[in-house]
């Protein structure tokens, strides 16, 4: 029999207390010390993950798999990167729409490209993406609490579309994920559905029955079918970036490539909450584990090698020099 509650303390002030500690708690581990710890950790997990993976293979094996690289692959890729690009510049420009900032495509995609590069290389994208939008959208006339919401809403768009991009994969070919996960198929088709879910909010949110967290004060885009084109970019941002790593293994076959997708969306996502830096290592180690019925480790390490450089690096270090080029061009220009 539970004893009673002491007389001067009301019977409803334990949960309080209880909910109050869970505040408190969750308050400190959103400090940035508790989140570093945390990062640091899955990396070292994901560290031991890809050492347990790759630690049969030879140095030679590896080498021979980057030297077997089909060039065409190498350049389907580099396509396919810039394909992913102009989506995520496509759904940066529909959250300047959604919020009332009139810039171009153009614009737009000036300050995703950069943004998103930068992001996929050092990671923490609230600080380093956010960031670099602070200061290219100042040039628009943004304020920093304006660059920021856009920054929270585009990047939002892009993790919530990539859930109703595995859905529809895993809709559209349950088998494939059902034997790989050993499961059933109505299991697979469930969870499936459940993440199309998220697609209804390209067509409740930022309209005037929306609540206001949702954008619910801001007015709705012009047509269902800008919202819906704001869907299929966010959709053919993970199919191009996807594409992209999936063209570098060596025999790459379109039947395997839905479920493939989907391991590769749910290894991007996992990644990005754990806080490391570009998901370095834990995404690695989240396809290595699941896409061993694709490709052999050392071919898929060296796929993961050279997407690094293509899909991260690469426009980084373009937009780098492009910059450092056209300072360098008004400098000597005011001469």
């Amino acid at each position: 029999m539970p004893a009673a509650p002491h007389p001067s303390i009301p019977a409803h002030s334990a949960p309080r207390k209880r909910f109050s500690g869970r505040l408190r708690v969750w308050a400190v581990l959103r400090t940035p010390w508790p989140r570093r710890l945390l990062s640091a950790a899955f990396f070292l997990i994901a560290a031991v993950l890809i050492y347990r993976q790759v630690s049969t293979i030879t140095v030679s094996a590896f080498l021979a798999a980057l030297a077997a690289t089909n060039p065409f692959a190498i350049a389907l890729s580099i396509v396919l990167t810039g394909g992913s690009y102009l989506c995520l510049s496509g759904t940066e420009w529909l959250s300047l729409q959604a919020l009332s900032h009139r810039l171009s495509y153009r614009q737009a995609a000036m300050v995703a490209i950069p943004a998103y590069a930068l992001t996929n290389t050092a990671g923490f994208s609230p600080a380093t993406g956010t960031a670099l939008r602070l200061q290219l959208y100042a040039r628009h006339g943004l304020s920093a609490r304006q660059s920021a919401a856009v920054a929270m809403l585009a990047g939002s768009a892009v993790s919530l579309s990539g859930l109703v991009a595995a859905g529809l994969l895993i809709v559209a070919a349950p088998y494939g994920l059902a034997a790989a996960l050993h499961g059933r198929i109505w299991i697979a088709l469930l969870g499936g559905a459940i993440l199309l879910a998220p697609a209804g909010l390209w067509f409740w949110a930022f309209t005037p029955h929306a609540p206001r967290w949702l954008g619910g004060g801001h007015p709705a885009l012009p047509a269902a079918r800008t919202r819906l084109a704001g869907l299929l970019a966010g959709i053919g941002d993970w199919l191009f970036s996807g594409a992209a790593l999936f063209a570098l293994l060596p025999h790459p076959h379109l039947s395997t490539y839905p479920t493939y997708l989907a391991v590769y969306i749910i290894g991007c996502l996992l990644s990005a909450a754990t806080g490391v830096p570009g998901g370095i290592g834990v995404f690695e180690a989240i396809v290595l584990a699941l896409s061993s019925v694709f490709s052999q480790v050392h071919e898929t390490v060296a796929a993961l090698l050279l997407y690094r450089c293509i899909y991260s690096l690469g426009p980084l270090s373009l937009f780098g020099a492009f910059t450092a080029a056209r300072r360098a061009w008004r400098a000597f220009g005011r001469r």
